[in-house]
């Protein structure tokens, strides 16, 4: 299975430090390179919509089974580091959650357009060089063992989250390495491009 590679970046842009935004210090790599642009926009988002599975009918699932999308609060990394891994933190009260724990199988997807001055994105998110990915997968619980990591990666780009209530169940969510299924990737006009996993996970987004 693929293996992620956490890749670094400089001490010289730790907060407070001269750069003391570090996300400014992770340009736009290359179209050319897909898995690599993958990467970056997964390191640079805060956040993605995401598809499961309808387990009940209710607001916006008319059937079980159907698409529901939802917004998911995300990070790959801390400040230094990005390791490709989507994590996530999701209360049991969470539609979304009860999708999961009746079928993992989920997407999420990102665009450039939702990073602002952080992207290139000029005009319309639909743009084709306006970079989008979806990644397709089994979203799972952190297992316990990495719940450390994953907690300081959350708390890390979304502070706030320490501040939600402990009685709403919420807990880390991944899609584990092993657990990707594919890509959808596209940022630049003409056909969608692909990667292997192992390719989006070696590539160094910083």
């Amino acid at each position: 299975p693929a293996k992620p590679e956490i890749h670094t970046l400089g001490a010289e842009a730790a907060p407070g430090g001269a750069d003391a935004d570090p996300y400014l210090r992770c340009p736009k790599p290359n179209w050319k390179n897909y898995a690599q642009v993958a990467r970056w926009l997964v390191r640079m988002s805060g956040y993605g919509v995401s598809s499961t599975l309808c387990s009940s009918v209710r607001d916006a699932c008319p059937a079980v089974g159907d698409a529901f999308g939802n917004i998911m609060s995300l990070s790959d990394g801390d400040w230094w580091n990005s390791t490709g891994i989507i994590y996530t933190y999701l209360p049991d009260l969470d539609p979304s959650t009860m999708d999961l724990w009746a079928n993992p199988q989920m997407t999420i997807t990102f665009t450039e357009k939702a990073l602002g001055g952080y992207g290139r994105c000029f005009f319309t998110a639909e743009n084709p060089p306006c970079a989008r990915l979806t990644i397709a997968g089994k979203m799972t619980r952190v297992p316990e063992a990495e719940k450390a990591q994953a907690m300081h990666f959350l708390y890390t780009r979304h502070p706030y989250m320490r501040t939600w209530p402990a009685d709403h169940g919420f807990e880390p969510y991944w899609i584990a390495p092993e657990n990707v299924s594919s890509f959808f990737f596209l940022d630049m006009f003409g056909p969608a491009h692909n990667f292997t996993k192992e390719e989006y996970f070696a590539a160094n987004p910083m």
